[in-house]
């Protein structure tokens, strides 16, 4: 039997490729999610690059320009924990219920740890802004918060007796702003360092493919000979 394929060296020789087949699934993995902020960043350009529409007119998540025009829901205003310019503070989330009577999510803006929230314009108002998609993975609580975790209309849905939409609205900043809020910015849509993961990944399985091989090779040659028994006669 060839050394090389003798029990130990087999279980080397899988791990091996079970490596580079996993430093191979990482690099893609990495390359996709590339991708994925890419097509992300194109979406959110390409929306609002759009002219201002009707909120009706817009579809949930689209990163339209929109304005839309309702009532405020102070007893469903809730805080969200926000930095700005390395400012602890708060954003100011409003519900607004339109004519129509689905409401939206309004993040109103920015105030500091230690502002009182504002209470919001009373009556019939026009918000205009960015629509945004929500922010995933809330838990909503069995009474309703002060402060919640995350831009989640899930959780002010918990506790309306009005339908929201999936989405929020980012509050454009006012004609004449006032003290509080400050007009909140969209997230950016960074790229993050994906495609230098990918490379790292691909590096490996390149290192792992030709090592190996020249690691098999040398143990090839350390490997004592055996002599040679001849027999007599």
């Amino acid at each position: 039997m060839h050394p090389l394929l003798r029990p130990r060296w087999i279980v080397g020789h899988l791990l091996a490729l079970i490596a580079i087949a996993g430093f191979v699934r990482l690099g893609i993995w990495q390359l996709d999610r590339h991708a994925e902020k890419s097509d992300l960043r194109d979406a959110v350009a390409e929306g609002q690059a759009l002219p201002a529409v009707e909120l009706g007119d817009a579809p949930e998540g689209s990163f339209r320009r929109v304005v839309a025009v309702g009532e405020y829901d102070g007893s469903l205003q809730m805080l969200v924990l926000r930095s700005r310019a390395g400012v602890s503070g708060y954003h100011v989330l409003t519900p607004m219920v339109t004519d129509d009577g689905l409401a939206l999510l309004v993040d109103r803006g920015w105030i500091p740890l230690d502002t009182d929230p504002p209470e919001p314009p009373p009556g019939m108002v026009k918000a205009a802004g960015v629509l945004w998609p929500a922010e995933e993975g809330s838990s909503v609580p069995d009474q309703q918060p002060e402060v919640v975790r995350r831009i989640d209309p899930e959780i002010q849905q918990a506790f309306a007796p009005y339908s929201l939409r999936s989405d929020y609205l980012i509050l454009a900043p006012a004609p004449v702003p006032e003290p509080w809020p400050i007009a909140a910015e969209p997230p950016g849509i960074g790229l993050g360092p994906h495609l230098g993961y990918a490379g790292q990944w691909f590096l490996f399985a390149v290192i792992a493919l030709v090592g190996y091989p020249l690691l098999l090779r040398k143990a090839q040659e350390m490997r004592p000979n055996r002599p040679q028994i001849r027999s007599a006669g």
